[in-house]
């Protein structure tokens, strides 16, 4: 997907986030901690993952907005425009590459799937309300290096978010399938 508005990127990372939804509302108990096997993450261990990742990625979001902001004059609160890009090569590279969560962004299995959901719906409304702020600056020079993936801009890290998500409903729908096998 090529993105050329901030308004698109938030458009795809919320539509991904309807799916994670409909992928783990109804579960039971026993469904949201299946695991596929002895090392792969349960339904709620996924939801977890996402939940810490976006608590992360916000907060670093938060940080560029005031580092771009100070950099530059002020502005008239118009739209920026974007120079387009695409996060392809990443989808393309992760479909044949296994990574392994840093630490601090594994789940702990002991967070209930229900208020995993409170609070993953809590970082979405926190980065939607920085949606002003990211339409009224230019973010294309702040970097932040992604441990795979090199620098990433803010909004590359902005899609990236949804990109991330994407990878684990498909994580889920597998997790959920092994569940239904057995």
């Amino acid at each position: 997907m090529i993105y050329t508005r901030v308004a698109d990127i938030y458009k795809a990372i919320d539509e991904t986030r309807e799916r994670l939804y409909k992928r783990v509302e109804g579960l039971n108990q026993e469904q949201a901690s299946a695991r596929r096997d002895a090392n792969a993450w349960s339904a709620t261990e996924i939801v977890e993952h996402l939940t810490i990742m976006e608590d992360r990625l916000v907060r670093m979001m938060k940080v560029m907005l005031t580092k771009a902001e100070g950099a530059s004059a002020k502005s008239d609160r118009a739209t920026v425009e974007i120079k387009p890009f695409s996060l392809d090569e990443f989808v393309a590279r992760s479909r044949n590459e296994k990574y392994i969560a840093p630490e601090a962004v594994r789940p702990s299995g002991t967070v209930r799937l229900a208020d995993l959901l409170v609070r993953l719906s809590q970082s979405r409304v926190e980065l939607r309300s920085l949606r002003p702020r990211i339409e009224a600056t230019d973010l294309s020079a702040v970097t932040y290096p992604h441990p795979a993936f090199g620098p990433l801009n803010c909004y590359q890290w902005l899609a990236f978010i949804g990109l991330h998500e994407e990878r684990h409903v498909r994580q889920l729908e597998s997790v959920m399938a092994a569940e239904i096998e057995l």
